[in-house]
């Protein structure tokens, strides 16, 4: 495999991603028409689905560099909840101070049922806390949350995944889940038209739905050097059909497969931009905690001055990300992190 660190654009991609469901995040909650344009030139279900390509690669390769079960779960959870047990305690206490509830009927049942449901991940369960945002367009606290339940059930699944693999024929197993997926998702979208129902659509974006990502991601890992050898005309091609699926006609079979590979080429194959791992992994820390703090602008009318308004909004996300970093999620890495290693360097 030809990846090494002078080739591994991943931390500036995935920093990148998060700023786009930021950006995209920040016009679906205020309707500001100054980012009208970016809205439609931006697409955060892509950069999701690209979040969740870059783990199909990545985590598969953790895996398989040390596939002890143990070694792994706490390598996989160092990395993901100590953060995002940080944003929904911290929000939840601290959202009190902007609640139109007394503290007995804010720190009551549904306080604590909306601690209990994120913390699980159940994000979709309870996405409001008493008399927060109840002025705002939206009243969910933190309506980024619900991918880290996709990413977690992912984690569970790699091991199960990694054995049937070692087993079995790696190309038809991972042309099975791909294929499963994608007719999973598209009995999704046949049933919510016919019955006109958006819980098929809610059902759609689940696990199932999205591993058709995950294992691109995954099969771009194992057969990394067939593709780096031969990347020129398959990135051609994947280009072709995304320009395809998003001008012409939805080729929805073959989108994932082929954003994978305009992804992973980016990631790996692409001029090496630099080691933004010194920095630290902001992307995680922007990706959990800009949706509240955009929300929190809007309570306080703080885009009155749009200009002044979004200059500030990017300081805090940029600031609270830092924070988070270096405060909680670095502090949970193992020393031989990717993260800790690149900051001495």
């Amino acid at each position: 495999m030809y990846i090494t660190k002078k080739s591994n654009n991943f931390d500036i991609l995935r920093l990148i991603l998060a700023i786009i469901v930021a950006i995209v995040h920040v016009e679906m909650l205020t309707k500001l028409e100054i980012l009208n344009i970016y809205s439609q030139l931006l697409n955060s279900k892509s950069a999701v689905d690209s979040f969740f390509i870059i783990s199909g690669f990545l985590i598969f390769m953790s895996f398989d560099s040390n596939p002890k079960i143990i070694t792994y779960a706490i390598k996989r959870a160092r990395r993901i909840f100590p953060g995002y047990f940080t944003v929904i305690i911290l929000s939840a206490f601290f959202m009190f101070f902007i609640s139109t509830e007394s503290f007995y009927n804010y720190f009551n049942i549904e306080f604590l049922k909306y601690i209990f449901f994120n913390l699980l991940t159940l994000n979709f369960i309870h996405l409001t806390l008493p008399g927060v945002f109840n002025g705002n367009p939206w009243h969910v606290v933190n309506g980024a949350l619900w991918t880290i339940k996709i990413e977690v059930m992912f984690y569970c699944l790699v091991p199960i995944i990694a054995y049937i693999l070692s087993k079995s024929n790696k190309v038809l197993v991972l042309c099975s889940i791909y294929l499963l997926s994608l007719f999973y998702s598209f009995t999704m979208f046949w049933l919510s038209s016919h019955y006109e129902m958006d819980i098929f659509i809610r059902l759609e974006r689940q696990l199932p739905g999205q591993m058709t990502f995950f294992i691109s991601g995954a099969f771009l890992y194992y057969y990394f050097d067939f593709f780096h050898k031969h990347y020129l005309p398959i990135l051609i091609a994947s280009l072709a059909i995304l320009l395809t699926h998003i001008f012409i006609i939805n080729v929805n079979y073959l989108y994932p497969a082929a954003l994978a590979v305009v992804i992973i080429y980016f990631a790996t194959i692409f001029s090496y931009l630099g080691n933004f791992g010194k920095y630290g992994d902001l992307s995680f820390g922007v990706y959990i905690w800009h949706f509240p703090i955009i929300q929190i602008f809007i309570y306080y009318d703080l885009f009155s001055n749009i200009i002044l308004g979004l200059i500030s909004l990017a300081f805090c996300i940029f600031i609270v990300s830092y924070l988070s970093w270096h405060l909680v999620e670095k502090r949970f890495l193992l020393k031989s992190s990717h993260y800790v290693i690149s900051e001495k360097e």
